[in-house]
């Protein structure tokens, strides 16, 4: 405890005896905030020097602790004030500090604060801006790189930025400087590793506030050195003093673009001549006419933009060359490959005879392919074959004494034929069924011309006729060798053909179809194999059977299998085919034995022409083949206008009867139906239809009346009852004769004027239905008789007695074929119906 407290204890402890109490009062410390007023604006995140002073009327400044605070943040920790009773703080405030307050505090702990209000103004962020290294520039990781920025800020100075550098690959560039000059250019130096690298330049300003630019670039490995040449002048040409000289070149750069290169053109004689830039192509072009008189090695130099250089060189000489005019070959000419070619040229010289000249004839493909001289006359001459294929520009050098030159120069091609193509024949193995097809590839033309083939065909060795890719099946036969030529063409000149060979195979037989028949057999059939065979080479087919009975081998080996056999059974039958040669592949049909049906063999009517109520009978033949018992149905069908009816059903027989009195009628149509079954199997079968007939209507009871006339008195009536089974309506017709003799009469009445006594008049009637007529039926009367001993008609009263017109009784009744009574003359006994009429005779 400080000594202040110490005191004031001692001075309390040493008042408990008097007789008054004396208390004290601890004042509040005073502070007052001098560098701001209230309503001050601050800016953001820079480092401010707050002060301020305290005071306390019962504390020394010692006893004093103060602190100062932004908003309710610690802005600087308690500390004493200063001896001349100020503080001092120096800190850097947030946007969102409204307030600052210095607080100071006695060693009682009694605190007193100043506070005024403030409002804090944002400051915005550094800029930065990479100027090196650029997005499209070249750099090598063995060159040094130059890094270049531009940092600003609003609110500081730019020489306060921090700044740096950092790669994506190499991480922060600690060896490149990033100082800010007073323009705030920030310029370093250093290397990257090869790759693709994402560039920053980083700044911090006071505030803490950062910002960056980047960019990326791509780092090569170690720098190419470009590349040149010299396509002319021709090494060693020559010129007239005065003349100008077109140098041109190539030059190129991995790394560049052309137009970066720098070219210069020097003459070992004359030094440098001058500066060209090359083309986006690479191109070169050096015109000049100042060389001196003489020989000169003109060099082109190429540097690139890290001052690697190539040098290409040619020689030039100024002076007069000598003269050259090539003659053959013309330009454009084309010539196959291994055709001799000819070349003729005539030189001259102002000062060397043609003898004396140096000749030498160069291809740009070949080299120098000959230096054959000149003639006395100036003409140089030869052949060569020996020109490899290509455009060749052919240049003719000739050079005098002196060492100068003059050139010729042509154009010609010799076309490269293609190379032999690799041939197939298909199909392999071949038979004389095959169309062959002849495939031929791999051939190869030197300047890449499309290649076509032509193809011929040998037979044998020698040439057939035939050509194309395809050879067609008629033209060949078993035996025959094949061989096809394929010559390649790239449409200019012919390769060297190639060739494959196929030999025509015998062609195995075959056998197109098999079939057992029947295809359904049933045990007692006998089975037959039936097939077809056929052989591309049209030889004679054999052939072999095989029969299996469930997958079982038998005897059998012809075409025939005899039964009986056993229901389900699976019978096969192979047939091989043989040709003389070769077998082919056997061919198997196959069947099962399946259960014999019945077999109906007639359903037979009787009678044929039937009428109402007669007995229409049916009988039924039938047979199984496996003999198997049968079983029958039959039912009969009658059709009365409405269709068909089933009337009557019958199991159990092969007879049956329909009876027509009950179920069919006049117009009616019947027939039958067999069903017969073996308990697996049933068949049906119909009787032919019959259609119920007419019935021919009947006319019974005719009589004349009176039975016993007289002329004068009474007139002829023929009396009759018609009848009709078919309930049809029954009309009748009468004729009538004279004592044996045909009259014009039809009517059933003869009027009394026109009989006489003693005549016999007889009745003939005919019953007609409206479809049929009937048989006639007669009666016959005597006029004027009546007595006994003459035939007349009697009713038959009862068996054995009957009575005449007269009342006479008689024993017996007669009918117009015999007696019907007790006893007839042909020993006959017949039971008589009462109402019967019957011709008779007296007793």
């Amino acid at each position: 405890m400080r000594a202040f407290f110490v005191g004031s204890a001692f001075l309390w402890l040493g008042c408990t005896g008097s007789e008054k109490n004396i208390t004290t009062t601890n004042q509040l410390p005073a502070a007052v905030i001098t560098s701001h007023s209230d309503g001050d604006q601050l800016p953001e995140g820079v480092t401010i020097l707050f002060t301020g002073s305290v005071s306390d009327t019962n504390n020394q400044l010692e006893d004093l602790r103060v602190a100062w605070y932004a908003g309710t943040e610690v802005l600087c920790s308690e500390t004493d004030p200063e001896v001349d009773a100020t503080t001092r703080c120096e800190g850097a405030v947030d946007s969102d500090v409204t307030s600052i307050t210095l607080a100071v505090r006695d060693l009682d702990n009694a605190r007193a604060d100043a506070t005024i209000n403030v409002s804090v103004v944002p400051t915005d962020a550094p800029e930065a801006s990479i100027v090196q290294p650029v997005v499209d520039g070249v750099y090598y990781e063995s060159e040094i790189i130059s890094f270049e920025g531009i940092l600003s800020d609003t609110e500081d100075v730019v020489t306060d930025l921090d700044a740096y550098w950092i790669s994506s690959i190499d991480g922060v560039l600690t060896s490149v400087d990033a100082v800010p000059n007073s323009n705030g250019e920030v310029v370093g130096y250093g290397n990257l590793s090869q790759g693709q690298h994402i560039i920053e330049l980083h700044v911090e300003d006071t505030t803490g506030k950062v910002n960056k630019d980047s960019l990326v670039i791509e780092v090569s490995a170690a720098n190419s050195t470009p590349t040149c040449s010299l396509t002319q002048p021709t090494n060693n040409s020559a010129g007239a003093e005065g003349a100008v000289v077109t140098f041109q070149g190539l030059a190129g750069d991995a790394d560049i673009s052309t137009n970066l290169l720098s070219v210069a053109w020097n003459s070992d004689k004359d030094g440098l001549l001058g500066t060209s830039v090359p083309n986006a192509s690479g191109v070169v072009t050096f015109p000049f006419d100042g060389l001196s008189l003489n020989t000169h090695l003109v060099s082109m130099t190429v540097t690139d933009d890290v001052g690697e250089r190539c040098v290409a060189d040619v020689l030039y000489t100024v002076g007069l060359p000598p003269s050259i005019v090539l003659n053959e070959p013309a330009i454009g000419s084309v010539y196959s490959e291994g055709e001799s070619i000819l070349f003729v040229a005539e030189v001259s010289d102002s000062e060397d005879s043609p003898g004396d000249l140096n000749i030498a004839w160069e291809s740009s493909v070949d080299g120098i392919f000959s230096t054959q001289g000149a003639a006395s006359t100036g003409v140089a001459q030869f052949t060569t074959n020996a020109l490899t294929f290509g455009v060749h520009d052919i240049t003719v050098t000739v050079t005098d004494s002196m060492g100068l030159y003059a050139e010729a120069l042509t154009q010609l091609t010799v076309n490269g034929v293609p190379s032999q193509p690799a041939v197939s024949i298909n199909p392999v193995p071949a038979y004389s069924s095959d169309m062959l097809l002849a495939s031929a590839t791999g051939s190869i033309d030197p300047e890449g011309s499309a290649v076509t083939y032509t193809y011929d065909w040998l037979l044998n060795g020698s040439l057939s006729g035939y050509s194309g890719a395809s050879l067609p099946s008629s033209s060949t036969n078993k035996g025959e060798d094949w061989t096809v030529r394929a010559t390649p063409s790239d449409g200019t000149a012919n390769g060297d053909f190639g060739e494959a060979t196929v030999t025509i195979l015998n062609s195995v037989p075959m056998v197109a179809s098999v079939a057992i028949f029947p295809a359904n057999p049933t045990p007692q059939d006998t089975l037959t194999c039936t097939y077809n065979t056929s052989d591309a080479d049209g030889d004679t087919v054999t052939v072999g059977f095989q029969w299996t009975m469930g997958g079982n081998a038998l005897s059998s080996t012809t075409d025939t299998l005899y039964g009986p056999f056993q229901y389900g059974d699976v019978l096969s039958c192979s047939v091989t085919p043989y040709d003389g040669t070769d077998y082919g592949t056997p061919v198997t049909d196959t069947v099962t034995v399946a259960n014999g049906a019945p077999v109906i063999a007639s359903v037979a009517l009787s009678p044929t022409t039937v009428y109402t109520n007669d007995l229409l009978q049916v009988n039924v033949i039938a047979a199984d083949p496996d003999g198997d018992p049968l079983s029958y149905a039959l039912d009969w069908f009658v059709d009365s206008g409405s269709g068909f009816t089933n009337v009557q059903t019958t199991t159990g027989v092969t007879f049956d009867s329909l009876d027509g009195v009950f179920l069919f009628d006049k117009g009616d149509s019947v027939y039958a139906e067999a069903t017969v079954t073996d308990g697996t199997s049933s068949v049906t079968q119909t009787s032919s239809t019959v259609v119920v007939q007419n019935t021919p209507p009947s006319a019974t009871n005719v009589l004349i009346t009176p039975p016993n006339p007289v002329a004068g008195v009474d007139d002829l009536e023929c009396v009759t009852q018609g009848g009709d089974i078919d309930g049809d309506a029954v009309s009748f017709g009468y004729v009538w004769e004279l004592n044996g003799s045909s009259t014009p009469y039809t009517s059933n009445i003869i009027a009394t004027n026109n009989i006489t006594n003693g005549e016999v008049w007889t009745c003939f009637v005919t019953p007609y239905d409206g479809t049929d007529y009937g048989l006639d039926s007669t009666a016959s009367v005597t006029v004027g008789s009546g007595t006994l001993g003459t035939t007349g008609s009697a009713w038959c009263a009862s068996a054995g007695a009957g009575a005449d017109a007269t009342g006479n009784s008689f024993a017996t009744c007669l009918s117009e074929t015999g007696v019907v009574g007790e006893e007839s003359t042909d020993g006959s006994s017949y039971t008589l119906q009462p109402g019967s009429i019957f011709v008779f005779s007296p007793e």
